[in-house]
This record gives C-alpha cells, sequence and structure tokens, in this order.
C-alpha cells in the first residue's frame, strides 16, 4: 500500500511544474471546452442562455444557501461584480437549492447580491462536467469556452490578477 502511495505522489507531481503543484493542491482542474447549451430564467425573471456568456469573462458559480464556503466567498463576488461592473465581465450564479428561487431571494436579498441567478438541479452542473461538491466555480472566456474549474472557495486573491488580465485583453 505504501508502495502504491509513493507511485501515484509521482506520477501525479514527478513530472509537475511548481505551479502545476499548487494549481492540482487548490482544486483547479483546467479545460477548454464550450460552455453547454442552455436556457434559463433568471430571479428577476430574465432568459440567461449560454449566448449571453459571449463577449465577457465569466464566473459560473454553483452554489446553495445552505452551503458554509459558499456563504464566505459570496461578498467576495459581489465586490467584485460592482467593482468591474462597467467591464466586460459577469458572474452568475447557479443555485443548486431544491427549494429553488424560494430560498435564493432572502439570501440574495441579505448579500444585496448583484448578479443574475438561475437554478438548476443537475442538467446544466453536468453539461460543464458535473459538479461535485458546493462550491464549484467555473471560468469562461469571452470566446464561450469554459478555461478552467475550482473545486471549493474560488481563489479570488490568487486568481484576480489573471481575470483583469483576461478582461483587459476583451477590452483592448
Amino acid at each position: 500500500m505504501k508502495f502504491l502511495l509513493i507511485a501515484c505522489t509521482l506520477i501525479t507531481f514527478g513530472c509537475s511544474t511548481p505551479e502545476a503543484e499548487h494549481e492540482l493542491l487548490t482544486g483547479e482542474t483546467r479545460f477548454n471546452e464550450p460552455v453547454p447549451v442552455f436556457s434559463k430564467v433568471t430571479l428577476s425573471g430574465e432568459k440567461l442562455t449560454e449566448a449571453d456568456l459571449k463577449g465577457k469573462v465569466t464566473l459560473v458559480n454553483f452554489w446553495a444557501t445552505w452551503c458554509g464556503p459558499c456563504i464566505i466567498e459570496t461578498p467576495d463576488f459581489v465586490a467584485l461584480q460592482e467593482e468591474w461592473k462597467d467591464r466586460p465581465f459577469q458572474i452568475i450564479g447557479v443555485s443548486m437549492d431544491e427549494t429553488g428561487f424560494e430560498a435564493v431571494q432572502p439570501f440574495v436579498n441579505d448579500f444585496m447580491v448583484n448578479y443574475p441567478q438561475i437554478l438548476d438541479e443537475g442538467p446544466l452542473a453536468d453539461g460543464f462536467g458535473g459538479v461535485w461538491a458546493l462550491p464549484t466555480t467555473f471560468l469562461v472566456d469571452g470566446d464561450g469556452q469554459v478555461q478552467s474549474s475550482f473545486l471549493g472557495l474560488f481563489p479570488m486573491e490568487k486568481r484576480r490578477d489573471y481575470l483583469d488580465k483576461l478582461v483587459k485583453e476583451l477590452e483592448s
């Protein structure tokens, strides 16, 4: 068993760069796939589709009102959305609450959430490749390609400069 653990560690980290090791340890997965086709009604009653993500950098955050880490990261998302409201940037909350907008509305009010909220019971999450724990956040580039996913708290302090770089590329 000890040999198996050592072998797995060497295979996982033996040929990786320190940056790749850090990303593996923080729950980030990288890929380049198109955003799944979807059409959802937001909490405010507007229609939201995958086409609405094109032309801006988007964080698609799968969360729930009962999820402790989701509650912790919400103020950072609200602050960034407010700060970058005039830039090609968008955060979209995808609630996995079983009671739907009935649970989401009070949360949105309490935290003054300023970005669109939609509901999902699995199909949209499956289209992104699966959401195995909450929160899970997907980074979508301006071309509508999912670039990476983050399992757990979104590492805002570590990814903010990268997000800013992607947004600046769209602004120029």
